[in-house]
């Protein structure tokens, strides 16, 4: 009797650890998280993108990620024909701000697409699918739906929700002079994602 008791007592621990979701290998899923902003400078205006914008031709763009933990970074950019993967890098270390194309240069709106899609993705693991982007250019369709299958993977319930700030120190992947001094990389908004982190930011594009 006694020892069926001990028995019942550690099945009983066991089941209110997976319910816990404590035990190896059975925790719930984890919530990605970064800061991201993409710069868009006119003229000599600098402004903030937002996920839906409008630009003109012309105009000169810089992309900012910074993961709160190590992550697989992705950032794809489409227009209305083509897809391609602008850069990935596997961050190792935590305070490090991922700066595209780089903290000097800028990517340049050539106005030949009405609409300029970029999409941030970062990821606690590999996304082998992704990754098939940096030897061979990925079906234009076939991106278009994987990329809305993994926004799909990521959304989060915004009711439960609630960010906590993490810190973005000066470290940065890519030449020039450290990014931690900048204004605009200091008020890098977070977001969060289930299990993997997708934002989107889609421009209508104006010609001159």
């Amino acid at each position: 009797m006694r020892l069926f008791i001990k028995i019942s007592i550690v099945v009983l621990i066991g089941v209110a650890m997976i319910i816990a979701g404590t035990l190896p290998g059975l925790s719930q899923e984890k919530t990605v998280r970064a800061k991201i902003g993409i710069l868009v400078k006119s003229g000599d205006q600098i402004v903030r993108a937002k996920s839906k914008d409008r630009l003109k031709a012309g105009n000169l763009v810089r992309i900012y990620v910074h993961p709160e933990d190590s992550s697989y970074i992705y950032v794809v950019h489409r227009d209305n024909k083509t897809v391609t993967l602008l850069n990935m890098v596997e961050q190792r270390i935590q305070s490090s701000t991922l700066v595209l194309p780089s903290v000097q240069e800028f990517y340049q709106v050539d106005g030949q697409s009405p609409v300029e899609t970029f999409t941030v993705i970062c990821s606690p693991t590999e996304v082998k699918e992704i990754s098939s982007l940096v030897s061979a250019q990925m079906p234009y369709d076939r991106w278009v739906s994987l990329e809305k299958d993994l926004l799909k993977k990521g959304e989060i319930d915004l009711a439960q929700k609630s960010e906590k700030p993490f810190a973005i120190a000066g470290n940065v992947r890519g030449p020039g002079n450290a990014a931690g001094g900048d204004a605009f990389v200091r008020e890098l908004q977070i977001f969060s994602g289930k299990s993997i982190l997708i934002r989107q930011y889609e421009f209508s594009v104006k010609k001159q």
